[in-house]
């Protein structure tokens, strides 16, 4: 298919979808008020073939939205978007394709007027839906072969080990710490709790500062090690693996609220972001209290991809809950920005 269009059918299916649609409809109401009867004869058959014809562009069109709405590259902004975008089209596509029936079954009379008004109605919402179209291709450079032009904390395909949007998240977050005892944790780093703290009974908390060597087998740290290896790796069995089936994966102001859900949607683009960049692992913090873990890992992420630079910090935290002796991914929060001259951690 990228022979001969890329990403897909859609760019051209629409033209015909929207153009038929609205022609039909100012022949409809050209030929309900003309005074010329020759003209009500000859615009009352072409808008209903019209119709007809936009309706199975209609068809057509949804389809082919739906499968780049799954396989285009983008970020959480244009996701927002694109979402907007199918939930204009599928509703007043499936109005014109109704309403394209109703007319085709009774076209041997004239069209009545709530067929009409129904019919504008159904054409002003797919005006919308056109909007939002044009609005992911030249607003948010979808569908083209350069990346989407990412803004605020933007879909940040930046897993793995990760780093702070602005710097200052991760001290924030390391100030929810509870403290221990007397450790000075001035640095920013928090040292482990002292040995004679006993937390054997799992109701007190343990804070195991920057664990940048090989973490153990079988701790939450492996996990988050496991996670970035096995995206990298396009290993989705090795994934699912690691989460708990009610996950919550958010980034840049959305959510998918499964590993379901993620795994159909997102996770293969981050599989071929990950192996396509290269991860520096800064620093990492984890965080244990009973059977629930924090994982905190920042990284400086290089290299090239779809042919564009890439040099951005990258904060990845991730949640985890120990579910009968192994840690299972309850939660993962991915940020990240550029990189510049003067914005270097």
């Amino acid at each position: 298919m990228s022979g001969l269009i890329e990403p897909n059918l859609h760019p051209i299916l629409v033209h015909f979808a929207y153009a038929l649609s609205l022609t039909a409809v100012a022949c409809y109401v050209l030929a309900a008020f003309s005074p010329v009867t020759g003209w009500r004869d000859t615009l009352r058959p072409a808008a209903d073939w019209m119709l007809a014809l936009g309706a199975i562009a209609i068809v057509l069109t949804i389809a082919a939205g739906f499968q780049a709405y799954y396989t285009v590259a983008h970020d959480t902004p244009s996701h927002a978007a694109m979402t907007t975008h199918r939930n204009w089209a599928v509703p007043s596509g499936i109005a014109i394709l109704l309403l394209a029936v109703w007319r085709w079954t009774g076209r041997a009379k004239a069209a009545p007027g709530v067929f009409i008004a129904a019919l504008i109605a159904a054409s002003l919402a797919l005006t919308v839906t056109a909007w939002w179209g044009g609005k992911i291709v030249y607003g948010y450079g979808l569908g083209v072969k350069s990346l989407p032009q990412v803004t605020g904390d933007g879909h940040d395909h930046d897993h793995g080990g990760s780093v702070a949007t602005d710097g200052h998240v991760m001290d924030a977050m390391l100030e929810m710490v509870p403290e221990a005892g007397d450790n000075d944790c001035s640095d920013g780093h928090h040292d482990p709790v002292p040995t004679g703290h006993d937390n054997s009974d799992g109701h007190h908390s343990s804070v195991i500062g920057p664990v940048i060597a090989s973490p153990p087998s079988g701790s939450a740290a492996s996990v988050a090690e496991a996670f970035g290896e096995a995206l990298r790796a396009g290993d989705a069995a090795a994934v699912g693996a690691l989460f708990a089936p009610d996950a919550v994966i958010a980034e840049g102001g959305g959510a998918e609220r499964s590993f379901e859900e993620y795994s159909g949607h997102h996770m293969p683009a981050d599989m071929a972001y990950m192996a396509a960049v290269a991860f520096d692992l800064k620093d990492r913090t984890v965080i244990e209290s009973g059977d629930m873990a924090t994982v905190i890992s920042q990284s400086e992420i290089s290299g090239t991809f779809k042919g564009e630079p890439v040099h951005r910090q990258s904060m990845e935290t991730m949640v985890l809950k120990r579910d009968n002796g192994a840690w299972k991914i309850t939660h993962i929060h991915w940020s990240s920005a550029p990189i510049t001259d003067t914005h270097e951690h």
